[in-house]
Formats: C-alpha cells, sequence, structure tokens
C-alpha cells in the first residue's frame, strides 16, 4: 500500500518540529508566530494530511479498514450489498458503513478519512468529486464507485449493464401486447438510473411506442404510492417503476382505488428485493446479481491495495428479468 503523508512529512517541508506542527495543528499554537503558523498550515495542504485522530486504536497494524458509503440502508439493494460484502470480506478486513446525505457528505468523507480508513467504497453519488478526488489522492487513499456514481476520474468500477436492464422492461411489456405504458421515475436520477431510463425509452422507440414519463416525489414505497391516481388517469395498461419499493407502493395505491394488477395494469419492477416474490401478486422484475457484485468490490479494492500502480479496473455485469404475477398478455 502508499504511504500516506504523515505529521512527520508536514514537519520536514515546513521545516518545524513534529511538536510545533502538532500544536498548531491541533489549535494550540498560539504562541507561534502567523508566518510559522502560515507555514505548517501550508505544508498541511499541499500534503494534503488530515490528522488521524484515534485511527490505529480502532485497527492494528494487519487490519485493513475500508470506508463504505451508500445513499440508504433501507434500500434492499443496499442491504444486500453491504451483506454480501461481509460475508466475502476475508479476516484481516474491517469495514465501516455510512449513509450519509448531499450536504454532510464531504463531511462524511473527511471523518472516514482522519478515522484512518485504507480505501473507499462509494455506492453513491458525490456532489463534488473532483475535490473528493483531490483530497483522497493526496492522502493515497484508493477508491472504488459503482454505477450510482458518475465520477469518470475512478480508476475502479463496478458496472451494471442498466441500459439492458430498461430494455428487458421494455421489451417484455412489447411481447405482451402493451402499447399504452407508463414509466414512473423518481426526480432525482442517478446515473445508473438514467441508463436505466435510457434503455427503456429507446427499445420501446424501435416498436413505435411512446410511453408517459411520471415523475414520483422520491424513489420510496410513498412515492410510488402517491402517484397511483395520476398512473389510472394516464389509462396505460402497463407501468415499469424504477425500484421494488416504488413498485410495491404503486400498487398498494392502485388496489386501493379499485384497480386490480395484473387485470388492469401490469407492473414490472427493478432490483428484485428479497419480498419481490412473497408480494401478492408476485412482482415481475429486473434481477441484479448482487451476491457477486459485494465479492467482485472487494476483490477489486483489496487488489488495488495491493497493487496500487495497476491499470484500472472495471468489472460489469448483465441483468435478467424474472416474470412473475404481475404482469400479463392483453
Amino acid at each position: 500500500m502508499v504511504k500516506k503523508a504523515s505529521i512527520k512529512d508536514v514537519a520536514l517541508l515546513s521545516g518545524v518540529s513534529i511538536t510545533t506542527v502538532s500544536q498548531i495543528i491541533n489549535g494550540k499554537g498560539h504562541r507561534f508566530s502567523k508566518a510559522t503558523i502560515d507555514k505548517v498550515l501550508q505544508a498541511r495542504d499541499e500534503l494534503g494530511y488530515v490528522p488521524n485522530h484515534a485511527a490505529r486504536s480502532l485497527k492494528s497494524k494487519t487490519t485493513i479498514l475500508i470506508g463504505v458509503i451508500v445513499p440508504s440502508f433501507r434500500l434492499p439493494f443496499f442491504a444486500d450489498l453491504i451483506q454480501s460484502m461481509e460475508t466475502h470480506a476475508p479476516s484481516s478486513v474491517r469495514m465501516v458503513f455510512l449513509s450519509s446525505p448531499d450536504n454532510h457528505l464531504e463531511n462524511t468523507i473527511h471523518s472516514l478519512v482522519e478515522r484512518g480508513v485504507d480505501a473507499l467504497i462509494f455506492g453513491r453519488q458525490f456532489p463534488n468529486d473532483k475535490a473528493i478526488a483531490q483530497l483522497l489522492s493526496k492522502q493515497n487513499i484508493p477508491y472504488l464507485v459503482l454505477d450510482q456514481n458518475n465520477d469518470e476520474a475512478a480508476r475502479d468500477k463496478i458496472i451494471v449493464d442498466e441500459f439492458q436492464g430498461g430494455s428487458l422492461v421494455a421489451d417484455h411489456f412489447v411481447t405482451l401486447g402493451h402499447q399504452k405504458i407508463a414509466m414512473v421515475l423518481p426526480e432525482m436520477l442517478t446515473q445508473n438510473m438514467l441508463e436505466r431510463q435510457d434503455g427503456f425509452l429507446a427499445t420501446l422507440q424501435k416498436y413505435d411506442v411512446n410511453p408517459i414519463i411520471l415523475t414520483a416525489e422520491k424513489l420510496s414505497k410513498h412515492g410510488g404510492f402517491r402517484m397511483s391516481q395520476s398512473v389510472i388517469d394516464s389509462q396505460v395498461t402497463a407501468v415499469f417503476a424504477f425500484n421494488d419499493e416504488m413498485a410495491m407502493g404503486l400498487m398498494r395505491g392502485l388496489v386501493n382505488l379499485g384497480m386490480t394488477i395484473p387485470g388492469d395494469i401490469s407492473i414490472a419492477g427493478y432490483d428484485d428485493a428479497d419480498y419481490a416474490e412473497f408480494f401478492i401478486p408476485t412482482l415481475t422484475t429486473v434481477t441484479q446479481p448482487v451476491f457477486e457484485i459485494g465479492s467482485a468490490v472487494l476483490s477489486l479494492i483489496l487488489n488495488r491495495l495491493k497493487f496500487p500502480q495497476s491499470p484500472p479496473q472495471i468489472q460489469k455485469f448483465q441483468l435478467k428479468l424474472v416474470t412473475r404475477e404481475s404482469t400479463r398478455k392483453i
């Protein structure tokens, strides 16, 4: 693994003692001149040094500490991903799992750096990717992104063929004879969702089908539930909900309004959450190989730590459509 900047490096670059650096960085350098303080802070910023407050108390010298940031612990895909990573992690690896909103994301990343993480895994987008990449580069902390993240500079990536996923749903609806089709998506689309949308729209376009696009406030059961009346008003016969949570909320809302599924409306979801096959009716959905993805994530990031100068690592996964009771031929 590449060595991170240390307090000793800051002292050497600024030409002062380690004690002086420690006192200034920890806010106890009032007795030093402004010139000395500025010199130390400039060296700190140039090296990208971040104090490891109690970092080494979290792990032994033989333990690798990996930080994982996901958009939500409530989404079944990420719960399964975390389970997979914990299952596949060797005994020498410890992981810290965090969820963070946009306005706290940079602080979350800084806190993980301060805790002495050896690598980071991002399962979500971050708004200021250049600043984050620069910080991690100065600290010699490698990172890997999942396809929810659109950081083009990332060297290591796990990609799922989301275009294929959207296309599978479109093909399925048209094969069943549906021509009046809606797509229910959230207001905020991550990079992978944009590709999912592109695959769905491009495939329908081949069949000269123009879907109705309905936008929900959130990618959640409540978001889907609140779209029920809009779906009925659109008079479509099939709906593609952008994840299983949204699909299930929509199904419950439609049933509450007197509709039958798939008698009146066919519904397909995405992710194949573990409860999709137990819902009534069981849900047609696109399944992602989440446990294989979790294993691959760990394999790639550990290989990066072992061989820091190795070429970029990109692994791509294909998807499958699981046909169940929520869609039917018309």
